[in-house]
């Protein structure tokens, strides 16, 4: 595999990195996905202007690769594939930044006793949106670990990163404008934030790593505190290949069920059980280990950058509306909606009953064997979500549905991904009967 192109350093000066920005979005000009799918010839100029846009926001990382990393995620299902595949390259085609700026953050981090201690590949194997990821061993056990060292300066421009880029992108027309983008971007807002502080990522990697420790369908790599700092995590070096690769795509429908309903499960638990929740979902943070001789394949999950507690009020009514939704009871989804606050008093019939059944619309997944990879319930969804902001008074959803509502899309397009066909209402039921069994205790 050629190694890519490296990055000397990541412009952090407002003033550089809005250039940037504006001359990608002036570019990217104001043609719609519509045009690119209808025009032939226009539409590969247009596809043309919109991978110079990516490429800018992946040589600038930070929140513009962050942004273009979420809406991959939503776009599995929303944008044309050309597009989405372009998008798709944030998460698996980024530059990494060269070793000497690397380096310097390492020496910075650790001590130079500190990175002596290790013996590292100057070669990145993965890059992303806050750092990178570096192969290395530990010297005194020659345990093979993986370094994720923090770009310098990442954290300097987020405000103005996300202001310019909701202006690129609505000049470019790749994403619907209104409340609902505003909510996506806020939240993209505090997850990166929290997402820049490395200890407290070690936090929540210990703590999967013990509450999966009996389970062998995961793997949680273990942590090594002498060598994370606020900057710099790291954990052992753990190999598997994404849910999309040709390896997993080439599993037997059952060995591909079965990952589907472990991914399913992590997620229940993380719900109804720990009510802690890993909040980035897309597909770079989560890979499969192939059992090459049986078929014991388990699940790596390698971030918790972005886990997010879920209160306990909150979860009692999320809980009554998805047993509303399953049961087909409506007053038990109109109540919920209502103690939510997603239902107001002045609500009309309409809106209600519109309400109703984009919640029954949810968790269709749930009724009988369904078909993840041929279901098109995200378009239908966004659909029915569209016409609601239309038609009715728009209000805010309570914080933790902003965030759910992005692990349950991650969830759908993990399972989607797998092409799974599968009956997961056993499993949601059985995780909502011990989570109220755990409440009268």
């Amino acid at each position: 595999m050629p190694q890519k192109k490296e990055l000397k350093e990541i412009r952090t000066s407002l003033l550089s990195r809005g250039l940037s920005l504006a001359k990608a979005s002036l570019k990217a000009g104001r043609l719609t996905a519509t045009q690119m799918l209808t025009k032939g010839e226009s539409g590969a100029g247009w596809l043309h202007q919109v991978e110079f846009l990516i490429h800018e926001i992946g040589q600038l990382k930070g929140t513009a690769m962050k942004v273009g990393q979420t809406l991959s995620m939503y776009g599995e299902h929303l944008l044309p594939p050309e597009l989405n595949d372009l998008i798709k390259k944030l998460q698996q085609d980024s530059p990494p930044l060269a070793w000497a700026a690397i380096e310097k953050v390492l020496l910075d981090e650790l001590g130079e006793d500190g990175l002596a201690a290790l013996e590292v590949e100057h070669q990145s194997v993965a890059s992303a949106s806050i750092g990178q990821v570096h192969r290395a061993r530990i010297r005194a056990t020659g345990q093979a670990v993986a370094l994720k060292v923090q770009y310098p300066g990442v954290d300097l421009a987020v405000e103005t990163d996300l202001k310019l880029l909701k202006f690129a992108l609505s000049m470019s027309d790749l994403v619907p404008r209104g409340p609902r983008m505003d909510q996506i971007f806020a939240e993209i807002r505090d997850m990166f934030y929290q997402e820049v502080d490395y200890l407290q990522e070690r936090n929540f990697t210990e703590q999967f790593h013990a509450h999966l420790a009996g389970d062998s369908r995961y793997l949680v790599p273990a942590t090594h505190p002498q060598f994370c700092t606020r900057r710099v995590f790291t954990g052992d070096f753990m190999a598997g290949v994404r849910a999309d690769s040709p390896t997993v795509q080439a599993l037997s429908l059952d060995r591909r069920n079965r990952l589907g309903i472990a991914f399913l499960e992590l997620y229940l638990r993380e719900l109804l059980d720990w009510r802690l929740v890993q909040t980035d979902p897309h597909l770079g943070n989560y890979l499969v280990q192939v059992d090459p001789v049986g078929e014991d394949d388990k699940l790596i999950l390698i971030d918790f950058g972005a886990v997010r507690s879920v209160p306990e009020d909150f979860l009692t009514n999320y809980a009554t509306l998805i047993e509303g939704g399953v049961r087909g009871d409506e007053r038990a989804i109109e109540r919920a909606g209502r103690q939510l606050k997603l239902l107001l008093p002045e609500d009309s019939l309409d809106l209600v009953r519109e309400y109703i059944e984009l919640s029954m619309m949810l968790l269709e997944p749930f009724n009988g064997v369904y078909d993840w990879g041929a279901s098109d319930l995200p378009k239908r969804v966004a659909g029915k979500l569209a016409h609601v902001a239309f038609n009715y008074r728009m209000r805010s959803p309570p914080r933790e549905l902003v965030f759910l509502d992005r692990k349950l899309g991650g969830v759908f397009i993990f399972l989607s991904v797998l092409k799974c066909k599968m009956e997961a209402r056993p499993l949601l039921e059985a995780a909502l009967l011990k989570y109220r069994q755990g409440l009268q205790t």
